[in-house]
C-alpha cells in the first residue's frame, strides 16, 4: 500500500492525535508513505505561527529526517503534473494541494488529508480525516 500524507495529516501525527492512528499503524506495518518538500514548508510556517520557532524546527526535522517517509522534491515532472491539476481545479485547491495530488497520481497512492474540499478530486483515491476543531 502507498499513502501520500498531506500537511494536515502530518501535523496530526506530530501531535499524536488518535484519529490518525490507523495511518501510523499502516506505515509501521510497511505501507510506503510520501509527502513533498512543499508540505515541509507548510509544516514549518504553520507550526511557527501557532507554537513558536523551536517547535517548528523540531517538527520540521522530525518529518524531514523520518526513515518511514519519502520526501519528494518538486522536480520538472511533478511540476507539470501539478500545473495540470491546478489548471483543472482552479480555485478549489492550492498550489501545495496540486503538488500533493500530482504526487499521489504519480505514485498511484491514496491521498490522506484533512481537507474536505479534496473529496472532489477524481484523479486519485482520497481518504479524508476530520481535522481538529
Amino acid at each position: 500500500m502507498k499513502l501520500v500524507l498531506d500537511t494536515g495529516i502530518l501535523m496530526l501525527i506530530l501531535k499524536g492525535d488518535p484519529r490518525v492512528s490507523d495511518v501510523v499503524k499502516e506505515v509501521a506495518q510497511g505501507a510506503k508513505a510520501y509527502t513533498t518538500t512543499a508540505n515541509l514548508i507548510e509544516i514549518y510556517y504553520k507550526t511557527e505561527e501557532k507554537l513558536g520557532k523551536q517547535t517548528a524546527i523540531t517538527w520540521f526535522n522530525r518529518i524531514a529526517y523520518s526513515k518511514d517517509l519519502t520526501i519528494s522534491p518538486i522536480d520538472l515532472e511533478l511540476s507539470l503534473r501539478a500545473g495540470k491539476v491546478k489548471a483543472k481545479y482552479k480555485k478549489l485547491i492550492s498550489i501545495v494541494d496540486a503538488v500533493i495530488i500530482a504526487l499521489a497520481e504519480k505514485e498511484n497512492a491514496t491521498l490522506t488529508t484533512t481537507d474536505k474540499r479534496l473529496k472532489e478530486i477524481k484523479e486519485v483515491k482520497v481518504k479524508i480525516y476530520e481535522p481538529p476543531d
